[in-house]
């Protein structure tokens, strides 16, 4: 889809990709509120504590991954600043390549679990506080308020790849 717009010019290929960048939050936040709503339903906010407290178990190996991305540039550059032989930068920018996709997803994986600490924290503080008039503890208002920001978001895509189809239509 990408690089069909590439036929009708730059500026297509610009609202394209932001179309399609855009839609790519969708099954993200589905998950999430899934992960959310599915927790409370089994075991309440200790569910969706523990839920947060099994991502960030893994903590050490996302952030080993999400380090690899600048190591592979940093080697790329070395590479290219020594003269190596081609070969050898193509090998590092293969690997950089590798490492911008290891790096966003520990991105995606990192706001996820942070999502379940927050709201978990919430819960904390309105069980400590006495405070009951704070809402977005709830994980059911909290996942409306994800999905509800989303929305926007989502028929921006809709629109931007419709726009873009018109233009490649003429």
């Amino acid at each position: 889809p990408i690089t069909q717009a590439v036929v009708t010019g730059p500026a297509t290929v610009i609202i394209q990709g932001l179309g399609v960048g855009m839609i790519s939050c969708v099954p993200t936040v589905l998950v999430l509120v899934a992960s959310i709503l599915g927790c409370n339903a089994l075991s309440g906010p200790y569910g969706i504590a523990m839920a947060a407290v099994g991502m960030l178990s893994t903590l050490g190996v996302t952030l080993a991954t999400d380090a690899y991305g600048p190591i592979a540039d940093n080697a790329g550059g070395i590479a290219e600043m020594a003269d190596l032989e081609e070969r050898v930068r193509e090998t590092t920018d293969a690997l950089d390549a590798l490492g911008n996709t290891t790096a966003a997803t520990g991105k995606g994986f990192a706001i996820g679990s942070a999502v379940l600490t927050s709201l978990s924290l919430l819960n904390a503080f309105k069980d400590k506080s006495g405070v009951l008039a704070v809402d977005i503890g709830d994980p059911v208002v909290l996942s409306g308020v994800i999905f509800g920001a989303m929305l926007p978001i989502l028929f921006a895509a809709l629109t931007m790849l419709s726009v873009q189809k018109a233009a490649g239509a003429i």
